[in-house]
């Protein structure tokens, strides 16, 4: 698998906190995402947000939504933060993935064209 650059666009900035009694409060979930050299990772009955990453948990993860994460970021090693990308929408299982279904996110340039 290639690994990408993972370069910075200038929109990437670590979520803004709307405060209390918000909807989707930025929350660190570094150890509660899978990550794919866990057999529970493909395990589509599992629902838990999975991360496809060259930094595995050893940079911050951060994700906001309601039930289930709808958007997600990661630290590069210097700490700066990249929004990862969710080309599945649903999540990778689609019909198959538990109610509510997952989300999958992508560290950009890690797959080609994500």
């Amino acid at each position: 698998m290639a690994l990408g650059s993972g370069v910075a666009n200038a929109q990437d900035a670590w979520p803004v906190d709307p405060g209390l009694g918000g909807i989707g409060t930025p929350v660190d979930v570094t150890n509660l995402v899978l990550m794919p050299d866990q057999p529970e990772f493909w395990n589509p009955a599992i629902g838990m947000t999975r991360v496809i990453s060259p930094y595995g948990r050893t940079t911050r993860i951060v994700c906001t939504g309601y039930r289930v994460d709808t958007s997600c970021w990661q630290a590069d090693p210097a700490g700066n933060p990249h929004k990862l990308n969710s080309p599945f929408n649903m999540g990778i299982f689609g019909s198959i993935a538990s109610t509510p279904a997952t989300g999958v996110f992508i560290y950009p340039g890690m797959i080609p064209g994500s």
